[in-house]
């Protein structure tokens, strides 16, 4: 059953904005949304903006389906994309800001994704050069990309449920961090999956 046939009861959990390869063996980088949805989807949706200046205030945004689905079990928590460095990329966003007030200072503004529908292309050498990380209440994935292989998978809980999950640094090192419904704190290496830490802290029928 796909998304669309569960529109009544499937809900938008998370949402990240990145500049990446949304496209299988496609090694542009378009500017694109990931939406995680309660019933373990993740669509991603391609971003084309108009190039910086004027043609940026009188022109549409234009926002089409990429054709790039995933699926894990349980709602999605958390979507976060390395390099191939394994270093964190932040999120492709920029401030507004009121340009009627900032005439006597006018400083452009560093954009990361206008006028990429795409402008940028990565020498592949045939090998991925992202990871995408996808966290659900129950598993995770590690996606290279632009293959779209899946090139570690843990399943983080059984019995219970993850209840918040984040992609941080830890020592110069980034790690996936789970609070679990059982009480338990886990820490995994990133991109591997590795365990790490796996510690008692407070179950979550205690803090409510």
């Amino acid at each position: 059953m796909s998304s669309l046939d569960n529109i009544t009861s499937e809900a938008i959990q998370c949402l990240a904005f990145i500049d990446c390869m949304s496209r299988r063996n496609d090694y542009s980088v378009w500017p694109t949304l990931w939406v995680g949805t309660s019933l373990g989807s993740i669509l991603v949706i391609s971003i084309k903006l108009p190039v910086a200046g004027d043609a940026r205030k009188s022109e549409p945004v234009l926002v089409s389906p990429s054709g790039t689905i995933f699926r894990l079990k349980g709602s999605i928590l958390a979507m976060s994309f390395l390099d191939c460095n394994g270093i964190l990329i932040p999120g492709s966003n920029e401030p507004w800001k009121d340009e009627s007030r900032e005439q006597k200072a006018k400083t452009p503004t560093k954009s990361l994704s206008a006028g990429q529908s795409p402008t940028q292309s990565v020498d592949s050498g045939n090998t991925d050069r992202q990871f995408a990380v996808l966290v659900s209440e129950k598993q995770s994935r590690v996606v290279a990309l632009p293959s779209q292989t899946c090139i570690y998978k843990q399943q983080l809980c059984e019995s219970a449920f993850v209840v918040k999950a984040n992609v941080t640094t830890i020592k110069d090192a980034v790690c996936l961090v789970c609070y679990m419904s059982n009480g338990h704190l886990t820490i995994y290496s990133l991109p591997s999956l590795k365990l790490l830490i796996d510690v008692d802290f407070v179950p979550l029928s205690d803090l409510r």
